[in-house]
């Protein structure tokens, strides 16, 4: 393999559209084998890009993170782990990941269970009100007495519209412009890329990761900005905005 086949980290990250954050986070994630040059500098080759590449798809698919790793592995991406040689228990990398994927879940999971209390709720009313319509049993669902009944008024027929009104030239221009909120060039934050877009808000305003750190310790008592959920994310990647637009405004002034 010649030197030009090797690619530095900020290379890689261009060329992905990911931050140099989120490719040190994926190598300890994911136990991936970068070749290291002169002062420990990351040197990538063609197939630890394949690697890359293969990873930033499953995610964007919503794939979780501890099946990454064996589907890696089964396409013959990357060698299988030696059996018979775990991690180091106690580990305090190994320990943060697997928290941060319990979380995630744990998250996941909730919501799902909220949307089937609410569905059972539903259904519960809709079979108590069919009871008491066919007169199978009494209902708690009895009408109201007609002296307590108020007077129904009649009002008469508005012509309403759906939806806003929606200025045709203005929705071309917004569609030729980018949004003015999204300064960094940014684009939508989701569930799978959120500490994506905000490690690329980081490289674009230029902070440190101990500056990220720093402001994540404080603001929300989390030590490492990686371990943000979305919501936190969310509120760093608006002050990373703000401070990138009072930058503009003093450059232009």
């Amino acid at each position: 393999m010649t030197q030009p086949d090797l690619m530095s980290i900020n290379s890689v990250a261009a060329r992905l559209g990911l931050s140099v954050h989120q490719l040190r986070r994926w190598e300890l994630m994911f136990g991936l084998e970068i070749k290291r040059g002169r002062g420990q500098q990351r040197q990538y080759r063609p197939e630890d890009l394949s690697v890359l590449e293969r990873i930033k798809e499953l995610v964007e698919q919503g794939w979780p993170t501890s099946q990454i790793r064996p589907q890696l592995e089964a396409e013959g991406l990357v060698s299988p782990k030696l059996i018979g040689m775990p991690t180091p228990p106690g580990n305090p990398e190994v320990l943060m990941e697997a928290l941060i994927g319990m979380r995630n879940f744990t998250e996941r999971r909730f919501i799902e269970i909220s949307k089937q209390i609410d569905e059972l709720r539903q259904l519960m009313i809709s079979i108590t009100l069919k009871q008491e319509l066919s007169g199978e049993r009494t209902s708690p669902w009895q009408p109201m007495q007609p002296e307590f009944v108020p007077p129904v008024v009649l009002q008469p027929a508005q012509e309403i519209t759906l939806g806003p009104n929606v200025n045709l030239n203005v929705a071309a221009e917004s569609e030729a412009a980018p949004s003015s909120d999204d300064t960094l060039g940014l684009g939508e934050i989701t569930d799978q890329n959120y500490l994506t877009v905000l490690g690329r808000a980081l490289d674009l305003i230029g902070w440190t990761d101990e500056q990220a750190d720093s402001f994540s310790l404080k603001s929300f008592d989390i030590p490492h900005w990686d371990e943000l959920g979305r919501s936190q994310a969310e509120k760093l990647i608006a002050h990373l905005v703000q401070a990138a637009e009072e930058q503009l405004a003093d450059e232009t002034l």
